[in-house]
């Protein structure tokens, strides 16, 4: 929740120092349209209220993919604690989901690092953390498959946000 507050802090920012004006539909379309799943980019970012004040550049529409992603991430790891306190789990389970927890932490700071890293128009380190972001949410998958604990909505919210890394990606591919 934390690191949420901090994304919430540097959008704020952001908006009160930008200039404000409308969306330009067409740009965040036009970004879209190469992801590998377009539909979603479009509609997630469309969908968050900054994104009709916000997003007149191509750098503000990478933050507002990346900070989607960050609620999404924030939203799993509440979702693994509520399932962390059920006293019923199983071992293997439990263990699975504990790293699951912690996977999903530090894939919300590698976020917020994206964020900080966008801001200083420092699109390698993006690049980096988000694929750091990547990298931690397909080893909650391979624990989900390996060891235990396979949580059928847990693996749907891994897949949602693994897209929504990877357009993140795409659009920050683009802007270099």
């Amino acid at each position: 929740m934390k690191q949420f507050a901090g994304v919430l802090v540097i959008l704020c920012t952001i908006s009160l120092s930008s200039i404000a004006g409308n969306a330009d539909s067409s740009l965040i379309s036009n970004l879209c349209k190469h992801c590998d799943d377009p539909k979603l980019c479009l509609s997630t970012i469309k969908a968050r209220p900054e994104s009709g004040e916000f997003a007149a550049t191509t750098n503000q529409i990478e933050i507002i993919a990346i900070s989607v992603a960050s609620a999404d991430a924030s939203a799993t790891s509440a979702y693994i604690k509520a399932k962390l306190s059920h006293e019923d789990l199983q071992p293997a389970t439990e263990a699975t989901f504990e790293d699951c927890q912690k996977n999903y932490q530090d894939a919300v700071e590698q976020l917020d690092d994206s964020i900080s890293a966008m801001l200083a128009d420092a699109h390698a380190d993006v690049d980096v953390w988000l694929n750091a972001a990547i990298s931690a949410i397909e080893s909650c998958g391979n624990e989900l498959e390996s060891r235990g604990g396979n949580d059928a909505e847990l693996s749907k919210r891994n897949e949602v946000f693994l897209k929504l890394c990877k357009n993140a990606l795409v659009i920050n591919k683009m802007l270099t």
